[in-house]
């Protein structure tokens, strides 16, 4: 399943960028929300991808994702992928200049359901 969204912000694309970039701030809006985070960085110091293990609870039950940082071209765009045994998700994030003040951000999200369960979620 396929979601894309998309916004325009009166703000300069740098800007807007540093401020989706800002991976330590979404960290602290995580864990404020009850998920468990942890960097995959701290636990393999030689791998040079940013990644994050997320603990939380959805409908009474633990869910683990792994998320991955899979690409970073600044100021234009990131790409992003989670794994969980029952779901895998793909996240792409681009920033489009239309003037110097003036940024569109586009979202798009790709759902990929791996269980039977998980495929009656995501129709």
């Amino acid at each position: 399943m396929k979601f894309s969204a998309q916004e325009d912000l009166k703000l300069p694309q740098a800007e807007v960028f540093a401020r989706l970039s800002n991976f330590e701030t979404f960290e602290r809006i995580a864990i404020k929300r009850n998920v468990r985070v942890s960097q995959i960085s701290q636990n393999n110091p030689n791998e040079d991808t940013l990644g994050w293990n997320c603990r939380f609870k959805v409908r009474g039950r633990q869910r683990d994702v792994e998320i991955r940082l899979i690409e970073f071209d600044e100021p234009n765009s990131m790409k992003f992928h989670a794994v969980n045994p029952a779901l895998h998700a793909r996240l792409e994030i681009e920033v489009i200049p239309l003037s110097r003040v003036q940024t569109r951000i586009q979202v798009v999200s790709v759902l990929e359901p791996k269980t039977l369960a998980a495929r009656l979620l995501v129709p």
